[in-house]
């Protein structure tokens, strides 16, 4: 009797299997060819929990910039429920800069966010990296954010802790 592997689809939504797409970038075994295919493993990181990766994926002049703890958070304590390239600006290119607009649905405590980003990504000895946010700070369909939400900057921090201070 044969078993037939179920592949799943990747939570990047390329339709492509999960196996086949992000996981080998996110687990080391292939490097991400472009920025889209970075930001697509990254999101599927925060899908899956994988916080190491996205430590190791933010650029080494940003790195430190970030709070581990708050990202671990907020990727476990979310349903994540889609992603959607929105624009991805290759006009720079040349200079080792992209930038791509998308936004990532999710579910938290009962609500449903919406976070949208225009986000730079940078190339640095052969290696795509997250940059920083470029504009459009991530906006939430709540009006109201809580105290425990993340903060709309998108500093992975909870907004208590950032803004709400």
């Amino acid at each position: 009797m044969q078993t037939a592997e179920v592949l799943k689809p990747c939570p990047c939504e390329s339709g492509i299997n999960f196996e086949s797409c992000c996981q080998p970038v996110i687990k080391g075994a292939e490097k991400a060819e472009s920025a889209e295919q970075l930001l697509r493993a990254r999101y599927s990181a925060f899908v899956s929990g994988d916080v190491d990766f996205i430590m190791v994926t933010h650029h080494p002049e940003k790195v430190d910039d970030i709070d581990k703890s708050s990202i671990k958070s907020w990727s476990r304590e979310s349903q994540w429920m889609g992603l959607e390239i929105v624009n991805v600006d290759k006009s720079a290119e040349k200079d080792g800069e992209v930038a791509i607009d998308f936004v990532a649905k999710y579910l938290q405590e009962g609500k449903t966010y919406k976070h949208a980003e225009s986000s730079l990504f940078k190339k640095t000895d052969g290696s795509w990296y997250f940059y920083d946010v470029r504009k459009n700070q991530p906006v939430k369909t709540e009006s109201k954010i809580g105290r425990n939400d993340p903060c709309h900057c998108g500093s992975g921090k909870k907004y208590k802790k950032c803004h709400g201070k």
